[in-house]
């Protein structure tokens, strides 16, 4: 399948999670639920390579897509305005996709995964608490954490279906994808998320700033996933492709705007 054949199944799978976490009082106050798509690139990539995809993993799927959205949803949270309207609403919102996640895994008669990914969310959600601790930690220390937060649902999902052969790709991958969008929000809006905050004290990265310190994670993560997927001996070559050129931009990006400095 050629790479416009895949950004279409990518997207018929978000608009069909979408049209399932549908709430019309949500909608009009906080907008579509989040759900990124480099997040559902990764969760589908072994359909997308052609996997046998039956109803049951279709179902967890869903079920991942959507605490991902209500994860997503809460990490909106601004706690200096809390106590607006929208603010309330958008604990609402992530409540309700957690609700609607829950009904979702009750429809699937595998109470093994039930328990996996419910183990999962309560790791993935102990780490945010960790991370923003105010604890002095090592470089690796701090992304094996963020690793946890970012990847230990889908995870979970892919070794429970025997898919464990993506899990490589998919954990730098989500990694990867979280750098990005740091990155996206630190430019457009100006403004240092407690994730940025935690990130500036590092030692390692006395002298630069936020920026500099996210192109220079994005660029060697994108370095190493690009090495990653080239190498793959389960992924098809038309997914490479398509895999790679989601990637590829991002140390273009880089590239790009370190000329400009």
């Amino acid at each position: 399948m050629n790479a416009a054949i895949l950004e279409e199944h990518l997207l018929q799978s978000k608009n069909n999670i979408l049209t399932k976490l549908h709430h019309r009082t949500l909608l009009q106050y906080t907008g579509q639920p989040i759900i990124f798509d480099g997040q559902l690139r990764y969760i589908l990539l072994p359909k997308l390579n052609g996997e046998h995809w039956p109803k049951k993993i279709e179902q967890a799927v869903n079920a991942v897509a959507m605490v991902y959205a209500a994860l997503n949803g809460h990490e909106q949270i601004n706690e200096q305005d809390a106590a607006t309207k929208r603010q309330q609403l958008t604990v609402l919102a992530g409540d309700y996709y957690s609700g609607m996640y829950y009904a979702t895994l009750a429809k699937i008669p595998d109470i093994e995964l039930v328990r996996s990914l419910s183990e999962a969310v309560a790791k993935s959600s102990e780490s945010r608490t960790v991370l923003y601790e105010p604890m002095k930690r090592s470089m690796d220390e701090w992304y094996k954490i963020l690793e946890v937060i970012e990847s230990t649902i889908t995870c979970r999902f892919l070794k429970h279906f025997n898919l464990d052969s993506y899990i490589e790709i998919v954990k730098n991958g989500l990694v990867l994808e979280r750098l990005k969008r740091e990155l996206q929000f630190l430019q457009e809006k100006h403004m240092k998320t407690p994730f940025l905050k935690i990130l500036e004290q590092q030692q390692e990265y006395a002298g630069m700033n936020n920026e500099q310190i996210l192109r220079r994670l994005i660029s060697n993560l994108s370095s190493r996933l690009i090495r990653i997927i080239t190498a793959s001996p389960i992924l098809q070559d038309e997914v490479k492709t398509f895999m790679l050129q989601h990637v590829e931009v991002n140390v273009e990006a880089q590239i790009t705007m370190k000329g400009v400095e």
